[in-house]
């Protein structure tokens, strides 16, 4: 007697539920998917997102942009630099400019540079004849004393030049008419003076200018130029004309 709860076996034979069937009736049939069905069929491939699979394919692309990069076409690729050859001649640099030398400076027409016996050279007006006395004067033959230059090296070094002339200024304060225009000092080392008086010897009012300098040998000198009062700055353009030749040139 058979239970309610009892199924046929697949191959048994047997019958199920009071119906019959044929002997292939219990046979197991494969399970198609269904056309209909909407479940995605599983892929036999799935990849993890992993620390380590995700360097591997970053590692992977990187290779394969380099590898690409090497490969390039050759027409494309950037030309080698050629490579310098033995016969290749280096380029010359240009020689620097050499200094140019300072003007001469300018003589004027009326004046002729001299090397005096003392061994110094100046320019002084043409025709001045040399006098010596208690230094060395150049004159104007036609009017001696109220045109002369005078010059000589001071013996006294460590007196600053003011001081020298304010010296002279303390010996030459008793001529006739003295009277002090200027005491200064000009550049470094060097001092002016400039004073007018009347000349007894002359009959005239003169003007004397006088500077006080070092000289490139280590010495110091005073230059001194007399004229007329009236002829005022004569004797200013025959001071600076001698002293822009003036030089030492040995013992």
């Amino acid at each position: 007697m058979a239970h309610a709860d009892d199924f046929a076996r697949p191959g048994s034979g047997g019958r199920s539920g009071g119906t019959s069937g044929t002997g292939n009736e219990g046979a197991q049939l494969p399970n198609p998917r269904s056309p209909f069905s909407t479940a995605k069929p599983r892929s036999r491939f799935h990849f993890r997102f992993t620390p380590v699979n995700v360097l591997l394919v970053t590692l992977g692309l990187l290779i394969g942009i380099g590898t690409a990069w090497f490969v390039q076409d050759p027409a494309t690729a950037p030309a080698p630099l050629p490579a310098p050859t033995q016969n290749s001649t280096p380029r010359a640099t240009p020689a620097p400019p050499k200094p140019t030398p300072p003007p001469s400076p300018t003589l004027p027409a009326d004046f002729a540079v001299i090397r005096d016996p003392s061994d110094v050279t100046l320019a002084v007006p043409s025709g001045w004849r040399r006098d010596v006395a208690a230094s060395v004067y150049y004159r104007s033959p036609t009017s001696p004393y109220s045109r002369f230059l005078q010059f000589w090296p001071l013996a006294e070094s460590r007196m600053s030049a003011t001081r020298a002339l304010r010296v002279t200024v303390a010996t030459h304060r008793h001529y006739p008419g003295f009277e002090l225009q200027a005491l200064h000092p000009t550049t470094k080392g060097a001092a002016e003076l400039v004073y007018s008086y009347d000349s007894t010897r002359t009959g005239r009012r003169l003007t004397l200018i006088q500077r006080v300098f070092p000289a490139p040998d280590g010495k110091r000198y005073a230059f001194a130029v007399v004229g007329p009062a009236e002829e005022w700055p004569r004797q200013r353009t025959t001071l600076e004309t001698a002293l822009r030749h003036f030089e030492p040139v040995g013992e």
